[in-house]
């Protein structure tokens, strides 16, 4: 899963929301520990990243983000697919796989078309 603030350049506060975003990222890690492969992390600018279990509940988790974040807007590119590299020690930026490939696709593809969440899996 790979979420990104929109229009995070154009916020008044960025910095309080770039804090606000860390403290998210740690509260989300602790609470959805048995749905989190690899945890979330900033990975670039307002974008944050992380490993999710094939059969977790993606949504409860995006409805947490949207909730800590309130009317902060985001979007969200999810890929479902195998990862290459499992050492699941390592930080989300340092895998690879089609899953993260598809991640990144859909996120890009959010942009592009305006769109909240796009999913994407390997067929």
């Amino acid at each position: 899963m790979i979420c990104d603030l929109k229009k995070s350049r154009s916020l008044p506060n960025r910095e309080q929301v770039q804090y606000q975003l860390i403290d998210m990222l740690k509260e989300t890690n602790l609470i959805f520990a048995s749905s989190i492969v690899v945890p979330f992390i900033i990975t670039l600018g307002d974008e944050w990243e992380g490993l999710l279990k094939h059969d977790c509940n993606y949504m409860e988790i995006l409805d947490f983000f949207h909730k800590k974040l309130g009317v902060i807007d985001f979007y969200c590119g999810i890929g479902i697919g195998p990862v290459s590299i499992t050492n699941f020690q390592l930080t989300v930026n340092q895998l690879v796989g089609p899953s993260f490939y598809l991640a990144r696709d859909a996120i890009f593809e959010t942009k592009k078309l305006n769109k909240s969440l796009i999913l994407k899996r390997e067929s």
